[in-house]
């Protein structure tokens, strides 16, 4: 990404098969503590057209930087993708999804799954795919629902008696 100012890296999305036994599994080997499990089913759109989905996910409390377990109930909108079901991605977020997603297309990086497209914009995330890390997506969160994550963490985080520190602060600007 050619503009730092525009993205910010927050976490490592992981694809487990079962979200309980990798939450356990992981939070003994590594030490981490999770937030309270949630449940998606927002639809995306992708090459198969506009595709329901279901995911029950985490992210660790301890941060920044986040890990995300996803448990995909409903693999659908990812089986015919470059990579497959079990994806594996770097997280940003962005104040801007539509010119953050623009200049990872621009820099080789397609775009294969996004939220909805309204009034002609992407909407909520977008994940996108470069052939030469095979695997690798790179996936743009915009900021409605980076707010809506980092509240969440903290929330969780602060009943677990750990502190917080957001990765979510104002994407700064780039030097004059």
């Amino acid at each position: 990404m050619s503009d730092p100012a525009k993205v910010r890296l927050y976490h490592t999305g992981l694809i487990v098969n079962d979200l309980d036994r990798a939450m356990s599994q992981m939070g003994r080997a590594l030490g981490l503590r999770w937030a309270p499990p949630k449940e998606s089913t927002t639809p995306l759109l992708g090459p198969d057209g506009l595709v329901g989905r279901h995911v029950r996910f985490t992210y660790s409390l301890q941060g920044p930087h986040f890990v995300e377990l996803l448990e995909q109930i409903d693999a659908r909108p990812y089986v015919n993708l470059t990579g497959g079901r079990f994806i594996h991605h770097l997280g940003y977020y962005t104040n801007d999804l539509a010119a953050a997603s623009a200049d990872l297309e621009h820099h080789g990086y397609r775009r294969e799954l996004s939220g909805d497209e309204q009034d002609g914009a992407i909407t909520r995330a977008a994940f996108h795919y470069n052939d030469e890390t095979p695997g690798m997506w790179i996936e743009l969160v915009s900021h409605e629902i980076a707010v809506e994550i980092g509240a969440w963490i903290a929330e969780s985080a602060a009943a677990a008696g750990i502190p917080y520190v957001s990765p979510f602060d104002p994407v700064p600007s780039p030097p004059p």
